[in-house]
């Protein structure tokens, strides 16, 4: 029972690292000016590295060629990375109050956001030329919280699939005979 648990939070962990990857990349996509802001840029790599892990950790319920302590361990770095991404993402979207709400101040904070004005020359005031269009600005401002809630959501479930690596490991040890 606790296998088939486990093969279930591996593949929400393969589906937010989808997620994460795919709309990471969608926001650098909308940077024209310079390069992608680093918190883009890492949560990219956040989503790469846990695809990466939940296939390793889904060849590890069929093989027991993986050691358990390898694999709780990369889990536990891409739960780490996870969680470093979302609040980095969290942080720098923390100036916007609302990603909706239209009223001038909201347009204003969208407009300055590193994360969401595809970057901007260095004129007093500056002007970010990607930033003119409110409703793109929300959409982006939307889809930047989602990326941070899913890696919050991957997080989650990286610390259960650490602690049901351990009790499947612990429980039943390896599946694999003793050779003497």
């Amino acid at each position: 029972m606790l296998k088939i648990a486990t093969f279930a939070v591996r593949g929400f962990l393969l589906l937010f690292g989808a997620v994460v990857l795919g709309v990471s990349i969608t926001v650098a996509k909308h940077q024209d000016i310079g390069s992608p802001p680093s918190e883009t840029s890492f949560g990219s790599f956040c989503g790469a590295f846990g695809i990466l892990v939940s296939l390793i950790g889904f060849g590890a319920l069929f093989f027991d060629r993986i050691p358990a302590l390898a694999l709780m361990a990369a889990d536990g770095l891409a739960t780490a990375f996870y969680l470093a991404g979302g609040i980095a993402l969290t942080l720098a979207l923390k100036s916007v109050p609302s990603c909706t709400s239209m009223d001038n101040y909201n347009i204003y904070q969208r407009y300055l956001n590193k994360l969401l004005n595809g970057g901007c020359d260095n004129s007093d005031p500056p002007v970010c030329p990607n930033a003119r269009d409110n409703n793109q600005l929300s959409s982006l401002c939307q889809r930047v919280q989602a990326d941070y809630v899913f890696q919050y959501l991957a997080f989650i479930f990286g610390v259960a699939i650490i602690g049901m690596t351990f009790f499947l490991h612990r429980k039943g040890g390896s599946r694999s005979a003793a050779y003497v």
